[in-house]
């Protein structure tokens, strides 16, 4: 419609017999993906893995199927132990590659970063985006490593406590060379003769 006169004008597409407009051919759902973030995670630097890029792939499939997976489901999937998978979930939700979506008692379910795949419509993938922090990688400099937290004031595992602080009891005053204790009796001690 002209604003200015108040015509109606209806527009035609003009189509060539030869090429009609075609539809995707993947083959059920699809989504789009970061080029960008999808080549940092494959560089040889990036200290992800091809099991951790499998467990993300999977995640972030099952993210728009059915609301994300667990460890567990990813494990049974792809063919890993669940130990393994439960290590790589938990390495790529540190560095906000993987996001968790749900837990119900021990059980996580994990989805992936919006930033980095999605199924869904610009806006929604940008307002979900907005939300989270950006993803970092392992291998890359100024990112979370073993042994560190990643912007969290939780203490870091393994860190030597003050001193005072030590539960542990004090060594056990060493035995004389003469005490043998008597397999008989626990605890009980007796006396070796000397020659």
């Amino acid at each position: 419609m002209n604003t200015a006169t108040g015509e109606i004008h209806e527009l035609w597409e003009i189509r060539e017999e030869d090429d009609p407009r075609r539809s995707y051919a993947f083959g059920g759902r699809h989504g789009q993906f970061s080029f960008a973030r999808i080549m940092a995670m494959l560089a040889k630097d990036s200290g992800i893995t091809g099991d951790d890029f499998r467990v993300f792939f999977y995640c972030g499939i099952m993210t728009y199927e059915e609301g994300g997976a667990t460890a567990k489901e990813a494990a049974e999937f792809l063919g890993l132990t669940p130990q393994a998978t439960r290590r790589i979930t938990k390495k790529l939700a540190e560095h906000k590659m993987l996001l968790v979506a749900e837990i119900i008692g021990r059980t996580i379910k994990y989805r992936a970063s919006p930033h980095i795949i999605s199924a869904l419509s610009g806006r929604q993938q940008s307002e979900q985006a907005a939300a989270f922090h950006l993803p970092t990688l392992p291998g890359r400099s100024g990112s979370a490593t073993k042994g560190r937290t990643n912007d969290t004031s939780r203490p870091v595992p393994r860190t030597h406590r003050p001193a005072g602080t030590d539960e542990r009891t004090a060594a056990p005053e060493t035995e004389h060379t003469d005490d043998v204790r008597d397999p008989g009796r626990p605890g009980a001690r007796r006396r070796t003769h000397r020659g």
